[in-house]
């Protein structure tokens, strides 16, 4: 009996000592030393995303005639006080005109037939000229990028220019005052006050050249009375000039060339020929055309007594 239990001890110490070797601790021992629960710290609440820099947005500051901008697809019209965003696309109609202004000052004048995108640069405003011709007022420290299909131009401190960007695919500027930079097709040249440049679809401009002093404009006006529904009258202008033909647009071509058909009615037709230059300087030039029935007048005859007189 005695030697029973000396053997159940010796196998138990064997165990324990087994158990202790292999890391492992008896149940009495893990029931003591129970783990201590972790206690859970909150995660700091993420920061707040920075707010939006403000975008250069542009103000209708005046407008004559109809004066529309693209919203949703459709094209609505605007109102002086009207807050434009860098996704509105504005144009003016025939004989209308408008002035975008920032909030810092500078404005953009649009004249009649005008389609302009407007937009932000950090530090500045950009537009982009689809087609038409504007005036750029930009005083202070303001930065303003105009882009015109292939070309940039931007001022250089305070400055005033003229961009226009024709139906022929040609870009033209000219400083009034001030600097500005005119780039295109990897070449940029610096134009002061009084000087132009052109670029001709997409070709580096050309060198500056100093804005005549007097506006071009010559018209060949139709010879004698005209018996025809209409009349074609011609003229020369600089190409950088806009021409109207009583208030309608006459293209302009590369040479300065132009044409103009003029609806008749009977009898005396005025003709107003107005010629702007790219520095906003015009030129007037009027006539009287007169058209002749076609046919002769119907004539009533008169029945007299002759034998009276």
């Amino acid at each position: 009996m005695t030697k029973m239990m000396t053997t159940r001890k010796t196998t138990a110490l064997a165990l324990t000592v087994a158990a202790l070797a292999c890391g492992c601790r008896p149940r009495r021992q893990m029931a003591e030393s129970a783990p201590v629960k972790a206690e859970l710290i909150p995660a700091a609440a993420p920061a707040p995303p920075p707010a939006p820099e403000p975008a250069a947005t542009f103000e209708l500051a005046a407008a004559e005639g109809t004066v529309e901008a693209q919203r949703a697809g459709r094209w609505v019209p605007l109102k002086r006080g009207d807050t434009l965003t860098r996704s509105d696309v504005v144009r003016t109609a025939a004989s209308s005109t408008a002035v975008l202004r920032l909030a810092t000052g500078t404005e953009i004048e649009l004249r009649a037939g005008v389609e302009i995108a407007v937009d932000r640069l950090p530090g500045g405003a950009s537009v982009d000229l689809r087609r038409g011709k504007v005036l750029a007022r930009v005083g202070g420290n303001d930065a303003l990028s105009v882009k015109a299909r292939e070309t940039r131009t931007t001022n250089e401190g305070p400055a005033r220019f003229v961009v226009l960007a024709d139906a022929r695919g040609q870009v033209s500027v000219a400083a009034l005052e001030g600097k500005a930079q005119f780039s295109a097709a990897g070449k940029s040249v610096a134009l002061s006050a009084g000087t132009s440049s052109t670029s001709k679809a997409g070709a580096p401009p050309e060198d500056p050249e100093r804005i005549p002093e007097e506006v071009l404009l010559r018209v060949v006006w139709p010879a004698g009375e005209r018996h025809g529904e209409e009349a074609e009258l011609t003229g020369r202008a600089a190409p950088s000039s806009t021409v109207s033909v009583n208030g309608r647009p006459a293209a302009v071509g590369p040479d300065g060339q132009f044409t103009a058909t003029i609806p008749l009615h009977d009898g005396k037709n005025p003709v107003d020929v107005v010629a702007e230059d790219l520095a906003g300087r015009t030129r007037r030039d009027a006539a009287i055309v007169v058209k002749r029935p076609a046919h002769a007048p119907k004539l009533t005859p008169e029945v007299t007594d002759l034998w009276k007189k």
